[in-house]
């Protein structure tokens, strides 16, 4: 992981508790687990989620430990499924929208917010290795 996706994770978590509900560290967190394939984005995951929690003003490291749980399920999908596709980041980020906003109780359009998740996720997915080439 290089300092462009540590950067992209940061304006993920700011985006996410100024201006939206949509779980876009979760999303982001997602594609560089799918795209690095590297356990050290758990570290990330649990300092990114006791950020999150601590400017939101939640209980500290339940976010952390949802991030965690999320992302060492893809992992673990790695050798069943192919997990570089895009139909694996469609139904991994509206499956992991879905399930973090049901546990944070974000009640408005859950399935609207979903999809728009699932969405924004495939975006990121595309876009991240292209950056990646140009730095």
């Amino acid at each position: 992981m290089n300092f462009l996706s540590l950067f992209i994770l940061t304006l993920a978590l700011i985006l996410q508790t100024t201006l939206t509900t949509l779980p876009l560290v979760l999303l982001t967190l997602f594609c560089l687990t799918i795209i690095y394939k590297n356990n050290s984005i758990f570290i990330f995951a649990f300092t990114f989620g006791l950020l999150l929690d601590i400017i939101t003003f939640k209980t500290p490291g339940f976010s952390s430990f949802f991030f965690v749980i999320s992302l060492f399920l893809i992992l673990i999908y790695q050798r069943k499924f192919e997990i570089t596709t895009n139909y694996f980041v469609l139904i991994s980020s509206f499956l992991g929208s879905i399930g973090y906003m049901l546990l944070f109780s974000y009640t408005d359009l859950i399935i609207a917010q979903a999809i728009a998740s699932a969405i924004i996720g495939l975006t990121i997915f595309k876009l991240l290795p292209k950056i990646n080439k140009i730095e």
